[in-house]
């Protein structure tokens, strides 16, 4: 505002002064004491102000690059699980494979290219859709354990809770269940199991915490392992049920609880979970190698 009204002053001055000597010299005057204002401004700004002041903007680009990056990395990872529920419909096709995604791709409206957003191909359309089913899971577990307290319990009854959640989470595998094989033994591989046996002990850990168990013990893990073993060797045994409705999958599974009913509270218990557990990862690797092997001969 200052050098506005200076400016004007100066317009004004120089409009009433009709001498061109006498304007000439008061241009001089104005001229110097513009000068001096100016470096008499530079001289009270506050250095410590203006740090103050190159910290705030260059925090303010800081916190704008970073929620640019975080609305990017926000938006690839919806497109991406778009791409792969829209994907889910051509495994009965193509299996759990690239081509799934490419066609997943295609319906979304995306160029077929776009399954270069997952390099590590049906792997990340098979951990979707375990990810997706245990969400299920939990929805059911807290359903049934709402229905509990309507009827006036503190919690489930264990072991009809932990069976009943099996089942219910194996059954969700049906509508693939001709291409489930190929699944379990993708996962299988070396550089997939880490993320599979994470999924599946998610999944047991879901089913005790809703059952009511809150130890803090050796018990917590061999209670988790004891049904992740359960969980495992029954869906092994599913994917080569011919029997109606699966019937003797069911019966299997029963059996397996039976085994463990006391679900790891002494050291022979122990040892029943983990011989249940040893049996089930033997023959989900023999079951993977089977199938590597087949593939292998039909290429």
């Amino acid at each position: 505002h200052a050098l506005i009204q200076l400016f004007f002053t100066r317009t004004l001055l120089l409009f009433h002064l009709g001498s061109s000597n006498n304007s000439c010299l008061i241009c001089r005057t104005l001229l110097t004491s513009t000068r001096r204002h100016d470096s008499e401004g530079k001289q009270s700004k506050d250095p410590q102000a203006e740090r103050k002041n190159t910290e705030t903007e260059t925090e303010f680009k800081k916190q704008e690059t970073s929620q640019s990056t975080v609305d990017e990395a926000e938006y690839e990872h919806a497109i991406k699980q778009r791409i792969l529920k829209a994907s889910l419909q051509y495994v009965h096709e193509f299996g759990w494979t690239q081509k799934a995604i490419e066609a997943g791709a295609k319906d979304e409206g995306l160029p077929p290219v776009a399954h270069g957003m997952f390099p590590r191909g049906g792997a990340e359309l098979i951990n979707y859709f375990y990810v997706k089913s245990n969400s299920q899971l939990k929805e059911f577990l807290e359903k049934e354990v709402a229905k509990a307290k309507v009827e006036g319990l503190e919690k489930p009854t264990t072991k009809p809770l932990i069976r009943n959640a099996i089942e219910y989470r194996l059954r969700l595998i049906l509508p693939y269940i001709e291409k489930w094989p190929q699944a379990m033994a993708i996962q299988a591989l070396p550089q997939n199991a880490v993320e599979s046996w994470k999924n599946l002990l998610n999944l047991s850990d879901d089913i005790w915490y809703y059952a009511g168990d809150r130890s803090v013990d050796y018990n917590w893990y061999t209670k988790r392992l004891a049904v992740a073993g359960v969980y495992k060797s029954t869906e092994i045994y599913m994917i080569q049920d011919k029997s109606t409705d699966l019937q003797n999958t069911w019966d299997f599974l029963d059996r397996r609880l039976a085994d463990l009913q006391s679900f790891g509270a002494n050291k022979k218990k122990c040892e029943q979970s983990c011989n249940v557990l040893s049996d089930a990862i033997k023959g989900f690797c023999i079951m993977g190698r089977n199938m590597l092997s087949m593939n292998s001969r039909n290429r």
